[in-house]
This record gives structure tokens, sequence and C-alpha cells, in this order.
């Protein structure tokens, strides 16, 4: 689905959902302001910040998926939203209705519907083995005897979120001017937001994405990707290989540090050799085992970096990986949009001494989650603006943070990435000298 097919939001669907919108808002509101009153007249039974931070995830998913969707994202700017406000939005997840395969199947192609071993009743009481906001996937069953996972856009699902995404371009381009948000770049940042929400709607996009990621990552031991059956693929509908081992329990001890190191490895051939990320490495799509072995399912929020900016970030982690403070600043500085009131001598003091506190730490020590929101709160508070290329590759890594933690919290992450690292470099050198030499 490219931006040519995205369809256009009239004026009066656009008027209707923002009724409700503002209906939602009001109710919610309301809630807020008992809560605010209930606290402040028994201030000994109940504190009123765990309460509002309960009130503002059932705000945002009431509000709708390309909310949730959007405030997901949300939580890994620090250098936008708050601190405290980015790790609430952290915990959302998806809360959606799955939808029986009987209801999905009319976005079948005639090539899968002949495929098919039944595509009558049976396919109608099936449910599917995972719902997500975008789509919901199912397991079934060819007539040649294959086994796969069908993934199927929720019908109505790319114009439900592309007019809720008009609205809330609106909405930043209204509030851009207010005080609090002057040099803020509100508008840019959304439309960043939406664009990496929309690619997520592109099943066409996804298929390219999962075949560069089984042929790239077919280097790193361990790693699987599932096949996808291109020729039963259609707009709404993506076909792949079921995989049966799945859904089991992690592997513990030996093997479960193994994964661990396994899907590290796979995340930095991506960032550093690849140039790709992979935004959304959460258990649903990257599961580990039967032993040290991990499987990536699911390549639906991937970011094709820049050569500059895969550069930047491989130099940023480099730095980082020596304890060189400066260096990383002087990164960051490259690439970050100054606002207003912009500090450079204070944030390469700040930034400096963030990255001397982390140098050599594992996963059981070195938070990333906490490395992220203070590097971004710094950029927030000396008046910087991170690009979004230079973002997704953290978010990417903030994501997988938690599988590592559990089963590797020994894990040293710099030392895994130094290989790649090295790599990235010296393939950078080789190339400037054949440049050198050509041009010479």
């Amino acid at each position: 689905m490219s931006h040519a097919d995205t369809p256009k939001v009239t004026v009066v669907a656009g008027v209707v959902r923002g009724v409700r919108i503002c209906l939602v808002l009001m109710a919610r509101l309301a809630v807020l302001g008992g809560l605010a009153l209930r606290c402040s007249l028994a201030p000994g039974r109940s504190g009123f910040t765990p309460r509002r931070d309960a009130w503002l995830l059932a705000t945002v998913t009431a509000l709708g998926p390309a909310f949730v969707k959007v405030a997901q994202i949300l939580s890994t700017r620090a250098d936008v939203v708050p601190r405290h406000v980015a790790r609430v939005l952290s915990t959302l997840h998806d809360q959606v209705r799955p939808l029986p395969l009987g209801d999905a199947s009319r976005h079948f192609g005639p090539e899968l519907r002949r495929a098919l071993r039944d595509d009558g009743a049976g396919l109608a009481a099936r449910h599917p083995v995972a719902a997500g906001t975008i789509a919901c996937v199912y397991r079934a069953d060819l007539a040649d005897g294959r086994t796969v996972a069908l993934k199927v856009r929720r019908p109505g699902v790319v114009r439900q979120l592309s007019t809720d995404l008009a609205i809330m371009l609106a909405l930043a381009r209204l509030v851009a001017p207010l005080p609090p948000l002057r040099g803020v770049p509100v508008a840019d940042i959304m439309r960043q937001l939406a664009e990496s929400l929309r690619g997520q709607l592109d099943f066409h996009r996804e298929r390219r994405s999962l075949r560069f990621l089984k042929e790239n990552l077919a280097e790193v031991p361990d790693v699987r990707v599932p096949q996808v059956y291109d020729e039963l693929c259609g707009p709404e509908v993506l076909v792949m290989e079921y995989l049966d081992d799945l859904h089991q329990r992690p592997p513990a001890g030996t093997d479960g540090e193994q994964a661990a190191v396994t899907a590290l490895r796979a995340a930095y051939h991506m960032l550093f050799l690849d140039g790709f990320v992979h935004c959304d490495l959460h258990p649903g799509n990257l599961s580990c085992g039967p032993g040290r072995a991990v499987t990536i399912v699911d390549a639906g929020f991937t970011v094709r970096l820049t050569e500059h900016a895969r550069h930047k970030f491989t130099d940023f982690f480099h730095a980082m990986s020596l304890g060189d403070g400066q260096a990383c600043a002087d990164i960051v500085l490259s690439t970050a949009r100054p606002g207003r009131d912009t500090d450079t001598a204070a944030f390469r003091r700040d930034l400096a001494a963030l990255i001397e506190s982390c140098g050599g730490a594992t996963a059981a020590t070195f938070d990333l989650m906490d490395f992220a929101v203070q590097l971004f709160a710094l950029q927030r508070r000396h008046g910087l603006y991170a690009d979004p290329q230079f973002v997704f590759p953290i978010l990417s890594l903030l994501v997988l943070e938690g599988t590592v933690r559990a089963l590797g919290p020994g894990l040293d992450f710099q030392a895994v990435a130094k290989p790649y690292l090295m790599i990235a470099l010296m393939e950078r050198a080789i190339a400037a000298a054949q440049r050198k030499q050509e041009s010479g």
C-alpha cells in the first residue's frame, strides 16, 4: 500500500470522528476530576499518581488503536514528553477483539482460496493465534500438505487509522504555537510518527522486509525467519511458513543466555551492517527457543536507515563502548534539531557524565530504558530534538531489552556489539579507500 493508495479522509468522516474523540475526552476528564477530588478528600488512603497513570492508559486505549500506536512510539521520545509520562506510555498494549477467520476470509485472493484445504465452514470456526491492532494471524492447512500462517489485515483499519492520523496532525499544528510547545517541532514529530504507523499497514512492504531479513540474517547462526509464499499473498493477506515450536517456554540456564546472545547478534547485524531496524522485537514477534535459537515472525514495524544515519548510530555506539562522552555528544549534536534555547556546552557536559557512568555495564546493571530516557531528557532540557533516524535504533533495542534481561541478566550489551561495530567500521574504511583510489 503506497501513499497513493491511502484513502482520502473526507470532511464529514473527520468531523464525525472528531466529535467522538471530543466526547471520549470529556468523559475521561470528568473521571480524572473525580479521582482528584476523592484523593484530595482522603489523602491518607491512596495516592493520586498511580490512579492518574492508570487513567492515562485507559484514556489512550479508549481513544482507539491509532492513539495507542502513536503513544507506544511516543513512549520512547523523552525528548518530547516528560520522563514519567514516557515510562507510563511504555506499558501500553494493544487491546483488540479477535476476528474469526470466517470474517477475515473475504480478503483471500483466488490463488489462496484454491490452495486452501478447506475454505468453508471449517475456516469460519477458526480463531486467530494472535490478534493485533492492524492484523490477526491464523493457522491454515494447504491442499499440498503445508501448514501456513495467514496474517490478515483488519477490515476498515486503513480508513480508521488514516482518519485518526489526520485528526492528530491537525491537532499538532493547532497546539504547536502554544507557549509550552514553542520551539518543539510538534508537527514534524507527528508527521514522522504517522509515517511509521502507515508503514505497518503496507503488506507489500512487509513481504519485502521479511525476505530481506531471511536472506541477511542467514549469516547469523540460530536465527530463523519464516519463508513468505509470495504467490499466495495479496494486498491484505500475508502468507508465511507456520512454525510449530514458537509457543513454548523460553529456554533457561545456558540455553537461555545463548538465546539472548543470538537475539542481540541479530539486532546488531540489522543495525550496524544492514541499516535495517526492527522496532517491534517483543516476545510476540521474537520467539526464543528451542535451545539457543530465536525466530523473528513479523516485520511490520521496520525502518531502513539512510547510510548517513547508520554511520552516525554506529559511531555513537562505538564511542559509547569506549566511554567517549565527548564523541557521543558530537554525534548527537550533528543529528539533533536545535530548539529556541539550545545549550550545547551544558549538553556536552551532561552527556559525557551519562556515558561515563555506563561503561562496561551488564544487562543486570545497565538499564537501557533508563539510559534512553536520560539521553532524550538531556536533549529536551538543553533544547535539542532527536532525529527519528536516531530514535528508531534505540527503540529497537528498548523493545528487545526485556527479553535479553530475562534470559541473560549477566550479558554485556556492549561486548556483544563490538564485533559488529568493528566489521561496520572496517567495511566503511575499505569503501572509502576504494572511492579514493577510483577518484585518484
